[in-house]
């Protein structure tokens, strides 16, 4: 192949990589300079729960303590078992609600006991959805495995009161405890997601922090939707789009997991996870965009290594993967002051950068993996996703890390 083809194209496709980062950097300076008036509708949080450990019980309990001037309920909820009749967070989650009027805790019914034709995170939302007061106006979901910051509520509410939004939502940080590479390589591929949130066609909901307003569950026909699907925020993202609405990112508003130790087997589960969703759930844009994008980009500097020393023409392949850390650099600067100034983030993301090459390279292969696999393992249950609205449930997995 010509070398001038080679680097006109890995150079081309790390333009586009830049003009996206761009875009959300101007963004996000313009969103956090815009005013808006006090918004303080009746507001349900709903907080999905599976497993519980320490990090979970504080995340659990800043829930109770959001500074947000309306009023606001939270319903924990996670679901039942065979074995001991609950999940193991159900006792602790009762403990945190116990004496406070404004939180309940609700048992979804096990989807495997019940043959129930959805995801058990789908079921437990939808549990919750069926019971909930007339007096709602916005709804507001949460992940367990979140740390969110006091402000987190208001963040998300406040632009709801534009009819033209559709759902808010905000965006997902990766904090690794330990630098063991595979943690580094995980972290900087979610995080740089930040940088495909805007204004933007290409803006999705993430489940793990987002809100919309009661009646957008009928005008999206949300339950529908989600009545025998595999997740629910991919749904959301396409009901906001096919409602005419926008979907408004809240850069300030951030929901911080921390992660450590994790294993390549544990990585590619998850990334490939995503990705089969994205592609098969219809959010076409978003796979082709990291197939294009990434996929080319490291086949053509994996290939062109082998020569660069008897072309040296070909030397300036070798920059592409500096030119992707400063790529990674410059879209972290877009990360809210609070947590680039949060104790270990900022040597954090000094280190995980370095990773941002092989995460790029990653996205590539779990976006061409996604084209031959249409199953995944999600909480310890198999599924085969047959469309964006529909999956079939294959059972149990022995292990949760199969």
């Amino acid at each position: 192949m010509n070398t001038s083809i080679i680097l006109y194209t890995t150079y081309f496709l790390f333009i586009l990589e830049m003009l996206l980062i761009s875009q959300s950097f101007f963004y996000t300076r313009r969103e956090r300079k815009t005013q808006r008036p006090t918004y303080t509708p009746n507001v349900a949080i709903i907080a999905p729960h599976y497993g519980w450990d320490d990090d979970t019980e504080e995340h659990a309990k800043s829930l109770l303590v959001q500074d947000y001037e309306g009023e606001y309920h939270i319903y924990f909820v996670t679901h039942e078992t065979e074995d001991t009749g609950h999940d193991i967070s159900y006792p602790h989650l009762q403990e945190v609600a116990k004496d406070n009027p404004h939180a309940d805790v609700l048992l979804a019914p096990n989807i495997i006991d019940n043959d129930l034709p959805r995801s058990q995170k789908v079921q437990n939302l939808i549990t919750v959805i069926e019971n909930l007061p007339n007096d709602v106006e916005v709804i507001a979901f949460v992940d367990a495995d979140v740390e969110i910051q006091k402000d987190w509520l208001k963040l998300l509410v406040t632009p709801l009161q534009d009819d033209t939004i559709g759902a808010t939502v905000g965006g997902r940080f990766y904090f690794p405890q330990t630098w063991n590479f595979p943690s580094l390589v995980e972290a900087s591929w979610i995080n740089f997601q930040l940088s495909l949130q805007g204004d933007h066609w290409l803006t999705m909901v993430w489940g793990g922090s987002n809100a919309f307003r009661r009646e957008f569950l009928e005008k999206g026909q949300i339950l529908q939707r989600w009545e025998n699907a595999t997740i629910e925020d991919l749904n959301t993202t396409r009901a906001v789009r096919d409602v005419k609405r926008k979907i408004h990112f809240v850069p300030d508003c951030i929901a911080v997991t921390q992660t450590s130790n994790r294993t390549w087997r544990q990585i590619f589960e998850f990334t490939n996870r995503q990705m089969i969703m994205t592609l098969h759930m219809g959010l076409w844009a978003q796979w082709l965009g990291s197939l294009i994008l990434c996929l080319p980009k490291a086949i053509l500097i994996v290939g062109t290594l082998p020569f660069i020393f008897s072309r040296q023409t070909l030397l300036p392949v070798v920059f592409i993967p500096f030119l992707e850390v400063i790529g990674f650099h410059l879209c972290c600067r877009n990360l809210p002051k609070w947590l680039r100034e949060k104790q270990g983030v900022r040597d954090s993301l000094r280190i995980s950068k370095y990773a941002a090459p092989f995460s790029i390279f990653l996205a590539g292969i779990n976006a061409f993996y996604a084209i031959f696999q249409r199953k995944i393992v999600w909480g310890g249950v198999r599924y085969k996703i047959l469309s964006a609205t529909t999956c079939k449930v294959l059972g149990r997995v022995k292990n949760k890390n199969q």
